[in-house]
């Protein structure tokens, strides 16, 4: 069993999910999945001009594995676009930057803590 994958951060949700040739129908269309990490490193080097290394730093990953990312997001796009084929953006092991909160802890597990402790002080309260 290998290693746990790391969450990537991801700074906004995709604001489309799909995206097809247009003129053939959907029933006709082979459709590969992009991740959404594997958009947001597109974006961070290809769309904003960033260099890998500072790219990397944003996501919370490595510089060899933004490489590994960035380099199957652009053979997914490519493959979809010089076979017109279909792309779903979903999945990955990915979060969003808006749910860190400042000292860099994610926010959901914040709030499981904060419900955690206070069932503990409500049965604190209640054996008395």
């Amino acid at each position: 069993m290998g290693r746990r994958k790391k969450k990537r951060m991801v700074e906004q949700a995709p604001c489309a999910s799909f995206y097809k040739p247009q003129g053939i129908p959907m029933r006709e269309l082979e459709i590969l999945v992009l991740t959404v990490e594997g958009l947001e490193a597109m974006r961070l080097v290809d769309c904003e001009g960033m260099q890998q290394i500072a790219a990397a730093d944003r996501m919370g990953v490595s510089r060899p594995t933004l490489g590994r990312v960035l380099s199957e997001a652009r053979k997914i796009v490519a493959t979809a676009l010089s076979g017109g084929k279909a792309i779903r953006v979903e999945g990955g092991e990915y979060f969003l930057a808006s749910e860190r909160t400042a000292c860099g802890k994610l926010k959901r597990q914040r709030a499981w803590m904060l419900d955690e402790t206070r069932s503990r002080q409500t049965e604190t309260v209640d054996d008395q």
